[in-house]
């Protein structure tokens, strides 16, 4: 909930400058996301629902598809696999958006920073989300583990922190942001799902998550980055606007559903 009172002139805020203020947000944006299933209606059930259930039957083929991955290796294969893996490390994404703030600082665009350091913010709250699955499944990751059926390994190390997928998470979560951001540009949408869902492909092809795994990764990343953005956006068509008194004046309530 976002309130917004019409004589302070208080709206969503539109971070596009690194500030305390932006710093907070990671905190209070993580909140509302945390909370939104209090304010979810029918359709948002229904999306989360489907999430579920599509995750659920691509685990029931996880053993095949980890089969078939791994036996049609190819040179290009291993060319796509080694850019999707790039594409969903922070060690290459941070840096990135890093020198795309800096360019929007030197040319003025408010745009490019303000997509920079909302994409910086949905991948840390996504990560977040994905480490604490991480570390609450405990699956094997599939290049040491046969079965994907087991869960909660005995010891807890990098082998044991399959589900879900943080590389993915974070391919998406960046590809999201800039497809709402950029979306008026037809070309920008399916480029950017494009390269995340290579990311995605590079996880399965390298034998390092589950297809499962990699799945509600990609989910997590892109709602993430969508509800970051509409958190960040004024008029957004997800949000309803109800009129408040108080004592200090009239002023508007703005929900958010995701």
């Amino acid at each position: 909930m976002v309130i917004a009172d019409e004589n302070s002139g208080a709206v969503p805020a539109q971070s596009d400058r690194i500030s305390i203020e932006y710093a907070k947000g990671f905190f209070t944006d993580t909140g509302k996301i945390v909370a939104s299933p209090i304010d979810w209606n029918g359709d948002d059930w229904l999306k989360a629902g489907l999430v579920v259930a599509a995750t659920t039957g691509i685990y029931f083929a996880d053993t095949d598809i980890k089969r078939f991955a791994q036996r049609n290796q190819s040179s290009a294969g291993d060319s796509l696999a080694s850019l999707g893996n790039a594409l969903g490390s922070p060690a290459y994404t941070l840096p990135s958006l890093g020198l795309f703030y800096l360019y929007g600082h030197l040319a003025e665009d408010q745009k490019a920073r303000r997509s920079s350091l909302l994409a910086a913010e949905s991948l840390v709250i996504s990560g977040v989300f994905t480490v604490s699955l991480k570390l609450a499944t405990q699956r094997p990751r599939p290049q040491i583990s046969d079965s994907s059926g087991k869960w909660y390994a005995s010891g807890l190390s990098a082998n044991d922190i399959s589900f879900p997928s943080s590389h993915t998470t974070a391919a998406f979560s960046l590809a999201s942001v800039f497809a709402e951001e950029y979306g008026d540009n037809p070309y920008v949408p399916p480029i950017a799902y494009g390269l995340a869902s290579l990311t995605a492909f590079a996880r399965i092809y390298d034998n390092k998550h589950w297809a499962s795994d990699v799945f509600f990764g990609g989910a997590i990343g892109y709602f993430v980055g969508k509800a970051v953005v509409s958190y960040h956006t004024k008029g957004n068509s997800s949000m309803m606007i109800l009129p408040t008194a108080t004592s200090q004046g009239m002023g508007v309530t703005a929900l958010y559903r995701f």
